[in-house]
């Protein structure tokens, strides 16, 4: 090989200087004091080092300013290259020196470790590097390293002159062992013959195209770790890449069908490192390498020799259909697969950094989203969603691709969101970080099954929408080059990419109470957090939807670094009375673990109910409650359970007394975990639920659950009409989120659009309400009655017309019962927006007694709805209209014959006046004088005040005599001053004795 005339290919990508040309050709990071860089001219022409202020700069313990420079000077003449050496790696130096003296010049920059960074430097512009300058790590990649190896270019490798990557070794560099030092002073992989040039390797003896191979399928079972084997398969997956994308830089291969063995449980494939000799789909390979794993999967690498044996079709493909029977799969890695459902794809947390999307059956949720934790149901369904998923990966091995392989052109305006089907996925399997992959062949067919939308959809409205947005740690004070706590942006940049999301997100929503969680508690002056949010956004609105800031009476809110907030249109609704903050133990400053909740009552500016809202934001799953006797139980519901459960009682017990109510906020549990259990035994009601199954704000290892929650009491619970989870950002990659840290320059652009998807990782949840007052159920105090007539009582519903509303009345007896009146039960009924009036009639008993004013009284109660009650009885007075009079207390008098003196009662029906007269006549019938005396004539009187019954006398004769029954009649004819009443005579029955 002619050293002057290699050249890499690519370089002309970097454009026609002659700086792209220069490149660090090898790295030696030996024992004791052997290090080495090596500095080539890849180009056809000869370079001046001085002109173009080429420097060699070392940068020590993740220093992002050089710690050291060599300057490099005179003429680098194509296929030449230039070697620096440590003074005591050259031998006669130091007692462990290896490098020959002459070989290279000794420099004070070659005083490196594995973790420090070099870069090669034309004019202060980064050519090349080993190492991520600001980074302080030993890179390690397989089995090669920064530390302890000697590193050699790859043939046709392209500078890395991007910092903003992670430095992957494997895309630019083959790893020879330590103090290897025989290949300073010529380009290429290998080792220098004596004039300087590459050492052409031997020639591996690997035999012929179908000779006798080891099986792959034998590989694992017998055993080979470490072991040189020679194997024979056709090619199913090309991943070895190009100069501009490493991929895997390998190859899988597989054994024909007619070479598979009878047991399903081998593996009839296996991946090969190799890229030095290009392969392609569908070529018989003969390969002579050593069994290796990476990375807890197994390949061939060490290539040691290679033969093409030709092209032949390609072996079949297993069919795998998820859920999986096992979640091991190794009996399928390095082979061909093809899954022949429509799936549900997830993006992973990972997907823009490494390429990886979750596909399943349907989407998977978090067990205790579903079902309580500990039980039966919520076991299975976790155990069910580790074999219900699959990643398909793209194919690399490097970090932050600016294209996702199997998804061409994602960007911010064509995201892969969560729920998108996905289908003709066909690949190959292999394992890698934990878990099985299908790398596909093919670029699947993905349909966007749920597409964004530009605002919350809620089918009515009502006359109040209430939000709650986890913002992300929006702050204010930017977290630059990681020196402080603070959280958030780092960058200035950065800070106004995520506020123009932020800001795309509360626009569009426009609801008129918004509460708000992870915000900078840096109070609330025009630089707090949430000033400056609210002021972006009020920019946005025209004047009417401006946002105004709920303030409590202190400078924050608790001690975290994050806080609660709450913001309201002042053209809906008005804050009514002083924000209140819950300080009550779990929320103490000693405990010290959640977020201070914030409670502030509203009113309606038009018209209607007040309400409360609490803001809250419950500790986090993963944060440490160990001290608190409250870790991780394993029981699906994480760290802190305790402490969320005993958040919820608290917030509870707090508004136990008070009504329309409205919980919101990051509560960190799922549906059916101990906190919301907790709401839901105190009355209140998770909302989205009841509106939408399957509902979900957020992800966590690719698992769908609600961490955000609005709950009603019962009082404002009927009042909901709509409520949603708008999934703006849960279902969006986070690639596309307002960060800049591992992207480089293209997806810092096209990634990022100031709209409100990936705002944040939380959706906000959004609540519909209809806030009209009940209104007032009102009537008259008192009803007057006359005797003998009905009452009409009019009942009347006043200043709202919200929800049903029944109500309860009965007529309860006072000095009037119900020989005065018709003791009335019964409910009435007013349906929505109904306020027309009823009449209830009630009617008073006509009767002969001169009784004077009796009352009686209407008991009301609301029975059903949220009217208020004007009063809840009415009294009732029944006039008396009965005329004063005398009358006979009875018609009839039974007497024995042998009674004596006997009186016949006459009755004044009221109290007189001034005196009253009534005169009777004694008249005989069957019975005359021999059978009883008695005045003919008789005058009865009352004085004046009297009333009541006064008499008149008669004697019973016993006659002796046997006559039979006879009677006589005392009869009434006259009274003044008052009338005659309805009985006018009394008839005396006489029984006879003898």
């Amino acid at each position: 090989m002619n050293p002057r005339n290699f050249m890499l290919v690519g370089l002309c990508a970097l454009g026609t200087s002659a700086q792209a040309n220069v490149l660090i050709s090898e790295y030696i990071e030996g024992s004791s004091f052997n290090k080495a860089i090596e500095i080539a001219n890849y180009g056809d022409q000869t370079v001046d080092l001085s002109a173009g202020d080429y420097q060699l700069r070392l940068f020590s313990n993740g220093a992002s300013i050089a710690t050291n420079t060599q300057a490099l000077s005179g003429n680098l003449a194509p296929g030449e290259t230039l070697v620096f050496v440590n003074s005591n790696a050259v031998i006669g130096n130091n007692d462990n020196a290896l490098i020959p003296p002459g070989v290279g010049i000794e420099s004070s920059v070659i005083n490196f470790n594995g973790d420090d960074a070099v870069g090669l430097f034309a004019s202060d512009v980064l050519l090349d590097r080993v190492g991520q300058i600001g980074v302080r790590q030993t890179w390690t990649d397989g089995g090669a390293s920064t530390q302890n190896q000697t590193l050699r270019r790859l043939d046709e490798s392209s500078p890395d002159n991007d910092n903003s990557q992670e430095f992957v070794i494997s895309s630019r560099w083959f790893n020879y062992a330590t103090n290897t030092v025989d290949g300073l002073g010529c380009i290429g992989q290998d080792a220098c013959d004596d004039d300087g040039g590459p050492i052409d390797p031997p020639i591996s003896e690997i035999g012929q195209c179908g000779d006798t191979s080891t099986a792959i399928n034998s590989i694992r079972s017998a055993n080979l770790l470490d072991q040189e084997v020679v194997v024979e398969a056709v090619v199913v997956g090309d991943f070895q890449g190009d100069a501009t994308n490493n991929q895997l830089s390998g190859f899988f291969i597989q054994h024909a069908d007619a070479n598979w063995d009878a047991d399903p449980e081998t593996s009839e494939g296996i991946f090969v490192y190799h890229y030095a000799d290009e392969v392609s789909l569908g070529q018989r390979v003969r390969v002579k390498a050593t069994v290796a794993t990476y990375s807890g999967g197994n390949q061939l690498k060490d290539v040691s020799g290679l033969i093409v044996c030709g092209e032949e079709a390609l072996p079949s493909a297993t069919s795998l259909n998820l859920p999986l029977v096992d979640a091991d799969l190794y009996h399928l890695e390095g082979m061909r697969v093809v899954l022949p459902q429509t799936l549900h794809a997830t993006p992973a947390y990972t997907f823009n950094r490494y390429g990886e999307t979750v596909l399943s059956l349907g989407k998977r949720f978090k067990s205790t989203q579903v079902y309580p934790a500990n039980t039966p149901e919520a076991e299975a369904l976790a155990l069910a969603n580790q074999l219900n998923r699959l990643v398909l990966d793209d194919g690399l091995s490097s970090q932050n691709p600016d294209d996702i392989a199997y998804f061409p052109n994602f960007s911010a305006l064509n995201s892969l969101r969560a729920g998108s089907q996905v289908s003709n996925v066909e690949g190959v399997i292999n394992y890698s970080f934990g878990q099985f992959r299908v790398q596909p062949t093919v670029v699947p067919n993905f349909i966007d099954a749920n597409p964004r939308t530009t605002e919350p959809e809620l089918d009515e409205l009502g006359n109040l929408t209430v939000a709650s947005f986890n913002v992300l740690n929006f702050f204010t004070d930017l977290d630059i080059d990681n020196a402080t706590d603070f959280r958030g942006a780092d960058t200035a940049e950065e800070f106004e990419r995520q506020r123009a999301k932020l800001v795309s997100a509360l626009v569009a929503m426009n609801a008129n109470v918004v509460g708000l969680m992870e915000l900078q508690n840096n109070g609330f002056d025009e630089a707090s957090a949430i000033q400056n949010l609210v002021d972006a956004v009020n920019v946005q609105l025209p004047e009417q939807q401006h946002y105004a800031v709920v303030k409590p009476l202190s400078e924050r809110i608790g001690n975290d670094m994050i806080t609660v907030g709450l913001i309201y249109q002042p053209s809906v609704v008005q804050v009514y009375g002083d924000a209140q903050l819950i300080n009550a133990y779990p929320f103490d400053d000693v405990t010290a673990k959640h977020r201070v909740p914030l409670v502030q009552q509203f009113s309606m500016v038009d018209g209607g109910e007040r309400f409360y809202v609490a803001v809250n934001h419950f500790k986090s799953k993963g944060s440490n409650c160990n001290a608190l006797g409250d870790p991780d139980m394993g029981d699906g519901q994480g760290n802190c359970n305790g402490q969320r459960t005993l958040a919820a009682q608290t917030l509870s017990q707090f508004f136990a007394e008070k009504q329309q109510v409205l919980l919101l906020g990051d509560f960190n549990a799922y549906a059916k975990e101990d906190p919301m259990l907790a709401f839901e035994t105190a009355g209140f009601t998770n909302l989205v639920p009841l509106f939408e199954a399957n509902s979900y704000s957020y992800y966590y290892d690719e698992e769908a659950g609600s961490l955000d929650h609005a709950l009603a009491d019962s009082a404002l619970a009927s009042r909901v009409l709509d409520a949603t989870d708008w999934h703006i950002n849960a279902d969006e990659p986070t690639g596309l989120d307002y960060n800049t840290e591992y992207k480089s320059d293209a997806q810092i652009t096209n990634f990022y659009a100031p709209h409100a998807y990936r705002a944040s990782d939380h959706d906000p949840v959004i609540i519909a309400l209809d806030m009209r007052s009940a209104g007032t159920i009102s009537t008259a105090t008192e009803l007057t009655i006359a005797e003998g007539s009905n009452g009409s009582l009019t009942i009347e519903r006043l200043a709202g017309d919200f929800g049903d509303v029944v109500l309860k009345y009965q007529v309860v007896a006072g000095s009037a019962d119900e020989q005065d009146l018709a003791l009335l039960s019964g409910e009435l009924t007013w349906l929505d927006g109904d306020m027309s009036s009823r009449e209830l009639n009630i009617a008073a008993y006509s009767d002969e007694l001169l009784e004077g004013t009796e009352r009686a009284y209407l008991q009301l109660s609301i029975e059903q709805g949220a009217a208020s009650l004007a009063l809840p009885q009415v009294e009732l007075i029944i006039e008396d209209n009965t005329p004063l009079s005398v009358a006979m207390q009875f018609e009839q008098m039974n007497v024995a014959e042998s009674a004596g003196n006997i009186t016949i009662p006459l009755v004044l029906n009221g109290e007189a006046s001034t005196t009253v007269s009534a005169w009777v006549l004694v008249l005989p019938s069957s019975a005359n004088w021999f059978d009883y005396r008695a005045p003919f004539f008789q005058r009865v009187q009352w004085s004046e005040g009297e009333s009541g019954v006064k008499t008149v006398n008669a004697k019973i004769v016993d006659d002796k005599r046997k006559e039979g029954d006879e009677r006589f009649k005392v009869y009434l004819f006259s009274a003044r001053p008052a009338q005659l009443g309805n009985i006018t005579s009394t008839w005396v029955n006489i029984s006879d004795n003898d």
